[in-house]
């Protein structure tokens, strides 16, 4: 599993309904995103974090550790700047980057560019290639490396 948010849930001893209703989604959007069927989208994935304090590293299983320290500020331009970052420290080309994704280098400079907001499981996989935190991916704090 690549998320802990099953985990998070039965801590905080709420139902899969009232997850879904926190969240704004459906009971059935909610269950999906636990077994994995569906990947949580990014979007969700942020308000999950700040909703419930937790920080988007614990929830992806990139740290061990709660380490919240502020909400989770969904930018795409921000996050796009972050990825190109990223990408550049590994030495890693768009097309490079592409196709460890399996995805086109059109597709990355959109999500480099703020035009189109990075899918969470490309996103996730782009932290652990680089050993990045994700919660620096979003927000202007030192940088944090992960244990994976």
């Amino acid at each position: 599993m690549l998320f802990r948010i099953r985990e998070i849930r039965l801590n905080l001893e709420l139902t899969q309904s009232e997850m879904a209703d926190l969240l704004n989604v459906t009971r059935s959007a909610y269950s999906l995103w636990e077994i994995e069927k569906n990947i949580i989208p990014l979007v969700k994935l942020c308000e999950f974090s700040n909703t419930f304090k937790i920080s988007l590293d614990y929830i992806t299983k990139l740290s061990d550790e709660n380490q919240f320290n502020h909400n989770v500020i969904l930018n795409k331009k921000e996050l796009g700047k972050k990825i190109k970052v990223i990408r550049k420290q590994k030495n890693l080309t768009q097309e490079k980057l592409a196709k460890l994704l399996n995805t086109t280098h059109s597709a990355i400079s959109a999500y480099e560019n703020g035009v189109t907001l990075i899918p969470t499981i490309f996103l996730l996989e782009i932290c652990k290639i680089a050993n990045k935190s994700m919660n620096w991916c979003f927000n202007n704090t030192k940088e944090i490396k992960v244990t994976i």
